[in-house]
């Protein structure tokens, strides 16, 4: 069996704030609480965010991306949350739509949207295909 990535945490002196962002950027229900921790549980992940003293705590190279069902409203939502924009909405060669934001810590936040059709099914082949 091949590994399965289920838990993603964000190490953060804002804990609070930066669960805040998250809950209401996303519509997520309320995290499940512990003293330094805030937890989410998404299709499929597990989004902690847990709370460190370290000031010297600084935003990692890793991006934390989201499928999501509509990016253009997703997208005005977090960016009314102030957060600051990477790159807008864009359309991609392979059909995608991406955004891609920075959340209050920094760490940059991708979003995606599948196209309706998969285009290489709107492809019309001479022969049948």
């Amino acid at each position: 069996m091949a590994p399965v990535v289920d838990t993603a945490i964000i190490f953060t002196p804002n804990m609070v704030q930066l669960a805040s962002f998250y809950q209401a950027a996303f519509e997520l229900d309320d995290p499940q609480e512990q003293e330094r921790h805030r937890g989410f549980q998404l299709e499929g992940l597990y989004l902690g965010i847990d709370q460190v003293d370290d000031a010297t705590v600084t935003p990692s190279n890793v991006a934390l991306w989201f499928r999501v069902e509509d990016l253009e409203g997703t997208f005005e939502r977090i960016v009314g949350l102030g957060a600051e924009v990477r790159y807008p909405p864009t359309d991609t060669p392979w059909g995608d739509r991406l955004a891609a934001v920075f959340d209050p810590d920094g760490n940059m936040v991708g979003l995606s949207q599948k196209p309706p059709v998969d285009p290489r099914e709107a492809l019309d082949f001479p022969g049948g295909g």
